[in-house]
C-alpha cells in the first residue's frame, strides 16, 4: 500500500492524472468514479490528451455505479456527470463505454451485462474510487455484503443526505446500483482519492483502522497494488 500526500487539490488532480495515463494502453479496461473529487484529475488527463501526451480513447471505460431511478438527461446521475466531465471532452467513443442504466425496470439484466463486459475484457484494468464520507467505495455502502459481481443495494442515510448536493433539488433517491468490491479489487490497480478536511476522519479509519465491510474503503488495505492519493487536509488525522 502507498500513500502520497499532495499539498492541495491541484497537485492531487495533477498527480492523480499522471498514475492514470500510465495505464491508459491499448484495450485495459478502466474504472472511474463520478463524483467530486475526479473532477480536477478528468481536466489534468483531457488536456494532456490535448497535448498528445496520451490516447484516451485507446481503452475501454465501465461506469462505477448509478442512482437507480435517474437517466442521461437528470443532473446529478453518474452518466450525466461522467459524460460531462470525461466522456465528452476525451472524445470517447459510445462503444467503449459500458454504463448502468438507471432506468431499466430490470436491474439484474443491468447486473448481468456489465459483469459480461468486464468479463469480456479481462477483468478491470485500472481503477480510480473515491472515498465516501461512510467509507463507501461506488455504491459499496457500510456493511455490504461479499456478493461478487455486480448488485443494487439499499443506500445508507449519510449517502442519501450527501447525494443531495449533486442534484440541484431534493430527489427521493433510496437504491444504488454498482460494481461490487470485490470486482474492484480484483483490478490489477487500484487508486483511492481523497480531498478536503471533511474526509479527514474517514481517511484515518480507511487507512489505520481494521479492514471491514463497515468501513469499505478500508477493505483496499492489503491490496497487491493500491495507491491512496490525498491531500494535506483529506490526510490531516494520519
Amino acid at each position: 500500500m502507498e500513500t502520497v500526500i499532495t499539498a492541495d487539490y491541484d497537485e492531487l488532480s495533477r498527480l492523480s492524472a499522471k498514475k492514470v495515463a500510465e495505464y491508459i494502453k491499448p484495450d485495459t479496461l478502466i474504472c472511474f468514479a463520478a463524483g467530486d473529487t475526479p473532477l480536477g484529475m478528468f481536466k489534468e488527463l483531457v488536456a494532456m490528451q490535448s497535448r498528445k501526451e496520451i490516447d484516451l480513447s485507446a481503452a475501454w471505460y465501465a461506469g462505477l455505479d448509478e442512482w437507480v431511478g435517474l437517466g442521461p438527461q437528470d443532473e446529478g446521475s453518474c452518466i450525466k456527470v461522467m459524460t460531462e466531465a470525461f466522456y465528452g471532452p476525451a472524445r470517447i467513443p459510445k462503444e467503449r463505454i459500458r454504463v448502468f442504466d438507471g432506468l431499466d425496470p430490470d436491474m439484474d439484466r443491468q447486473c448481468r451485462e456489465m459483469e459480461c463486459w468486464i468479463s469480456s475484457r479481462g477483468g478491470i484494468g485500472f481503477t480510480l474510487l473515491g472515498i465516501g464520507m461512510n467509507g463507501h467505495i461506488g455504491f459499496n455502502e457500510p456493511g455490504t455484503p461479499e456478493t461478487p459481481g455486480c448488485f443494487t443495494v439499499a443506500l445508507d442515510d449519510t449517502t442519501k443526505s450527501v447525494s443531495q448536493k449533486y442534484f440541484g433539488k431534493v430527489l427521493p433517491v433510496t437504491t444504488g446500483i454498482t460494481i461490487g468490491w470485490q470486482s474492484l479489487y480484483e483490478a490489477r490497480t487500484v487508486v483511492l482519492m481523497a480531498s478536503g478536511a471533511g474526509k479527514a476522519p474517514i481517511v484515518r479509519e480507511s487507512l489505520k483502522g481494521p479492514s471491514s465491510v463497515d468501513v469499505p474503503a478500508s477493505l483496499f488495505q492489503k491490496h497487491d497494488d493500491v495507491t491512496f492519493m490525498l491531500d494535506k487536509a483529506a490526510a490531516a488525522l494520519l
